[in-house]
C-alpha cells in the first residue's frame, strides 16, 4: 500500500513535468519547427498515465479528494483529446484553456500527495 502511494506522488511528479514537455512541444508545432505529432503521441502517452495514477490511487487507499483529483485528471485528458479534433475553432481554442485546468489539477495533485506521503512517512 505504502509503495503505491510512493508510486502515485512519484507518477504525479513525472506527469506534471511531462504537461510543461507538452506545452514546449506545442510551441514547437506552433512555430513551425516541428509537426504536431510529437505533441499528439506524447499527449496520449500523458493521457495512459493518468489512468495509471488512478489505479495507483485506489490501491494506494490515498484520500478520496485525491481519489477525486485523479478521476477528475483523467477527464480532462479525454476532454483535451476530443478538444484538439473539433472542427469549431472557437470551441477547439478551449483546448489551451483546458491544459491550464490539466496544469493546475495535476499541480494539485502532487502537492497534496506530498503531504499526504509525508504525513504518513513521518515518525510519532
Amino acid at each position: 500500500m505504502t509503495q503505491a502511494r510512493v508510486l502515485f506522488f512519484g507518477l504525479a511528479v513525472i506527469y506534471l513535468a511531462g504537461v510543461v514537455v507538452q506545452f514546449f512541444l506545442a510551441g514547437l508545432g506552433t512555430f513551425g519547427a516541428t509537426s504536431f505529432d510529437a505533441h499528439q503521441v506524447f499527449g496520449l502517452i500523458l493521457a495512459l498515465l493518468t489512468l495509471v495514477l488512478l489505479v495507483l490511487a485506489v490501491v494506494g487507499k490515498v484520500p478520496r479528494l485525491l481519489i477525486l483529483l485523479a478521476v477528475a485528471l483523467l477527464g480532462l485528458n479525454v476532454l483535451q483529446m476530443f478538444l484538439a479534433r473539433i472542427d469549431v475553432d472557437e470551441i477547439a481554442a478551449l483546448h489551451v484553456v483546458n491544459a491550464l485546468a490539466i496544469v493546475f489539477v495535476a499541480y494539485e495533485i502532487v502537492q497534496r500527495s506530498r503531504r499526504y506521503l509525508a504525513s504518513k512517512m513521518a515518525v510519532p
